[in-house]
């Protein structure tokens, strides 16, 4: 199997896009971490995995906090040992709390940084030195589209994604005579599971909802052996979304 092994730490390991990257992994021989601020939904995805014959390890995690971040990553490297995987993938947008920048109050602003960007910064400063001392690892951030171009209303959020986009190029400068591959996968739409994703199919060229396990499949490409020579990359899956306008289709 790709991943025997392998130790993967995946941040939002609970959520969609975290669980289906976890599965996935784990389906290939990687022992999983999953670090969620919500240990019941981390609970289940590793119940799922465990099922399946695999082996799963869930934590609560802030990553906000880096004192959680440390436990965390001391928990992991004491039950399923080195770390040979970051994926970096807890964050979100404000939601419902979303406004005009000027208009939008600074404690969502600051939620909003620490979660996307620093909380990513953070996971990896815990886990990069014992990777330099190996010289082997794979860390991968999960961007957005919307760090790409920009979105009203998310100004925030797209600071943060887009600052995500330019620290995986230049960790990879800084990280790979020590063997170690950064890469980013940027999504576009994808539906939460409380969202009804029929009129995403209208917001991409492929026609089609974009699920986690098209996210997912492109993450373990890029964790895998065949990857070995990619790295500062940033990987766009959003069914041509950021191509340019669609032409309306009724």
């Amino acid at each position: 199997m790709k991943f025997e092994n392998k130790v993967a730490v995946i941040t939002g390991g609970g959520g969609s896009i975290g669980g289906a990257i976890a599965r996935k992994l784990a389906a290939q021989g990687a022992s999983v971490a999953l670090a969620d601020m919500n240990l019941g939904q981390a609970r289940k995805v590793a119940g799922d995995i465990e099922s399946a014959g695999g082996r799963a390890l869930p934590l609560t995690v802030n990553v906000c906090d880096r004192d959680s971040i440390k436990e965390m990553v001391a928990i992991v490297r004491e039950q399923l040992g080195e770390i040979d995987i970051l994926v970096n993938n807890a964050g979100g947008s404000a939601r419902g709390e979303c406004s005009l920048f000027h208009q939008t109050k600074d404690e969502v602003v600051d939620r909003i940084i620490d979660v996307n960007l620093k909380g990513s910064i953070y996971c990896i400063r815990a886990v990069v030195e014992q990777m330099v001392a190996r010289r082997s690892g794979k860390i991968i951030n999960i961007g957005s589209i919307v760090g790409m171009q920009g979105l009203a209303y998310c100004a925030d959020y797209s600071a943060a994604k887009g600052g995500i986009i330019a620290i995986t190029k230049t960790l990879a400068m800084e990280l790979g005579e020590f063997g170690i591959n950064v890469n980013c996968v940027s999504p576009g739409l994808v539906p939460r599971p409380d969202q009804d994703g029929e009129a995403m199919r209208k917001t991409n060229y492929l026609r089609r909802i974009c699920s986690a396990n098209d996210i997912a499949n492109t993450v373990v490409f890029l964790l895998s052996s065949e990857a070995d020579f990619i790295t500062g990359q940033n990987y766009v899956v959003d069914g041509g979304r950021s191509l340019g306008l669609l032409k309306r289709v009724e």
